[in-house]
């Protein structure tokens, strides 16, 4: 397991200068009034006495701070190559946000092409993607319509936890993946021939249409943990598309049905219940969650946090109850930033076993990076009583009273 780590260690490894939400402390305003020079040291003491608490600086720190930089330091001596594809990676991409406006925006330019694109958290937008965009990812976006006009490089989109986006598809499509889509999420195809295969789960809000004037749309979305693969129906009949569940081959790596399989239509999602398919015995499926386990450590060894959130979430689909697995993804998202994912995998670790002060420090500290202060606290205190001697967890303690104070006063 990882050692408890602060927020701030966390997005710093993560993300290097690309933080989180956090204060800056380093560039204050040298030409401002005594008071605010008064305050501004102020909150340099109270940030180097809670550094130096949860392990920050270079004071001595704690036993699962110094094992977390030896980890890191042993993973940086042979792992270079590895490093090196991450930073070629996360090079060919580029994430954005937009507030609303009348006006489209048009994905095109040289610092977009060649690369994937990330919409993030855009809200009230409207998108032209030309030609030119290796792969689109909307993530988190709300009231969003976007006009896919050409071909996209490698023919794929990605759309998770969207709220009312509208997406409009010219060109043919390979892959199109869903998830987490609670809230509409309607894609309409130019022609039935452009559509290939369209991935989902726990979307229920997910309608798709291929007469490419919106007139003609099937709900094939449903709610729950199932994957499921959508593609067009071949008999002409009133259901657009065909739907089900993902069928796995060795390796765990989808497969399509085997040409002439018979395949049945899904006429109601939301009430479609897959038929289970045999599950492996206790013991084969607990080494497998064990074999995903150590899959995911390695990456997250490697500083590769996202491809870590993969494995974990292969193992917690094999075995929910391995609590360890639930704190460790929540450690991920914390060191990427996505917090709000945090809070909830380290909650369902203290669901699964309360016990486990790892889920109770990273929901505190989840909070804490959410400005829920008050929050924050009490899941501190219970991490505070399974590890009392935890230097980490106290200071943590004494940073959330003190914002909590703070943020009181001033409201």
């Amino acid at each position: 397991h990882f050692g408890s780590s602060s927020l701030a260690s966390a997005a710093a490894a993560a993300l290097g200068a690309v933080a989180g939400p956090m204060t800056n402390y380093s560039n204050w305003d040298s030409k401002a009034s005594a008071l605010l020079r008064e305050a501004d040291e102020e909150e340099k003491r109270e940030k180097e006495a809670c550094d130096k608490a949860l392990g920050l600086e270079d004071a001595p720190k704690g036993p699962p701070t110094e094992q977390a930089e030896a980890q890191l330091n042993e993973l940086g001596e042979h792992s270079k190559k590895k490093k090196d594809f991450i930073d070629w990676s996360k090079a060919r991409e580029v994430k954005l946000t937009h507030s609303a406006q009348e006006e489209p925006i048009n994905l095109s330019g040289p610092d977009l092409d060649g690369k994937a694109v990330r919409l993030y958290g855009s809200e009230g937008v409207t998108y032209h993607v030309p030609k030119g965009i290796v792969k689109l990812m909307l993530d988190k976006c709300k009231r969003v319509s976007v006009q896919i006009l050409d071909t996209l490089v490698t023919s794929t989109v990605e759309v998770y936890a969207c709220d009312n986006l509208d997406l409009h598809i010219r060109q043919p499509l390979g892959t199109l993946q869903v998830d987490e889509c609670m809230k509409p999420v309607k894609v309409f195809f130019a022609e039935r021939d452009h559509v290939g295969r369209i991935y989902h789960q726990n979307s229920p809000g997910l309608a798709v249409g291929c007469s490419g004037d919106g007139s003609a749309v099937q709900a094939i979305g449903s709610e729950g943990p199932v994957q499921l693969c959508s593609k067009p129906s071949h008999d002409g009949g009133r259901e657009l598309f065909w739907t089900n569940p993902v069928r796995r081959g060795e390796g765990e790596f989808p497969v399509d049905l085997p040409s002439g399989a018979r395949e049945t239509p899904i006429t109601q999602p939301s009430n479609f219940q897959p038929e289970p398919e045999a599950a492996p015995a206790p013991e084969e499926q607990q080494r497998l969650a064990e074999q995903r386990r150590q899959l995911g450590n390695d990456m997250f060894r490697a500083n590769d946090f996202m491809h870590a959130t993969v494995h974990y979430t292969e193992a917690l689909h094999l075995d929910p109850t391995m609590s360890a697995v639930w704190a460790n993804r929540a450690q991920c998202w914390l060191k990427l930033g996505d917090f709000e994912k945090a809070l909830a995998d380290s909650q369902k670790c203290t669901e699964v076993d309360a016990s486990n002060p790892k889920g109770w420090f990273r929901k505190g500290m989840s909070l804490h990076a959410m400005e829920r202060f008050t929050e924050a606290i009490p899941a501190l205190l219970e991490a505070e009583k399974l590890e009392p001697h935890n230097e980490q967890i106290t200071g943590a303690i004494k940073m959330a009273q003190l914002k909590a104070h703070k943020a009181a006063a001033c409201g």
